[in-house]
């Protein structure tokens, strides 16, 4: 039985799978099968993951992972636990690379449909981890810890805090015009509206003193 004591494990290829059953009757095995075992090599891998591996890191937040019950089923709590006791390392490379893609998202005002779901399973997958690293009180000065960066001199010093740049980002993708806001003007992709210069204002005041319209609302954009 699994760790938890409640659904099958599996070995393939030496590698340790729990809960195959249900991953083939999600739909999309392959891809969600792909994204387990990517899980399981975070806690089995006997060295720590590059950070610089994208082909693997990708795989967290995949296009064809769609919804936070995939995410939340892939990732069960036992392993989350054993990853930051027995991996700590690739479970810290795990975050960062998350906040890494939501800070590229707003550099690039998260334009194309790609970059939107790329964001939302970043989010998702840490919603998911952060209540468990935030259990330990050793791991709480963590996200207080500067981003890795591989720049040089005086740059190299102004490297914010994990949490700083995580807060920074989550804050500016909340009025991201055709994602989670409605857009004031069709500017196109190629002049899309910079992110970190947006007066929120615009997109979320009701109807009253300064503006005289509501917003407009989508389900699509409240559901992001």
């Amino acid at each position: 039985v699994s760790r938890d004591g409640t659904e099958p494990i599996i070995h393939v290829g030496g590698i340790l799978l729990s809960s195959i059953r249900f991953i083939i009757n999600m739909g999309n095995s392959d891809t969600k099968l792909n994204f387990r075992k990517a899980v399981v090599q975070l806690t089995s891998k006997t060295q720590p993951i590059d950070a610089s591996d994208d082909s693997f890191w990708d795989q967290f937040w995949s296009e064809n992972v769609t919804n936070v019950q995939d995410v939340f089923t892939l990732v069960p709590a036992p392993e989350i636990r054993a990853l930051r006791e027995e991996a700590p390392s690739n479970l810290a490379t795990l975050c960062y690379k998350a906040v890494e893609k939501l800070v590229k998202a707003v550099d690039s005002s998260c334009r194309t449909q790609h970059e939107q779901q790329t964001v939302l399973n970043c989010v998702r997958l840490l919603t998911r981890v952060l209540p468990y690293i935030f259990e330990d009180p050793e791991w709480r000065g963590f996200f207080w810890s500067s981003l890795p960066d591989q720049s040089q001199g005086e740059d190299r010093e102004e490297s914010l805090p994990l949490a700083h740049s995580l807060l920074n980002a989550v804050c500016d993708l909340l009025f991201c015009p055709d994602f989670t806001v409605a857009a004031n003007k069709k500017s196109g992709p190629d002049k899309a509206e910079d992110l970190q210069a947006i007066d929120s204002c615009e997109y979320i005041w009701e109807a009253g003193v300064g503006f005289a319209h509501s917003p407009t609302r989508y389900q699509t954009h409240d559901a992001a």
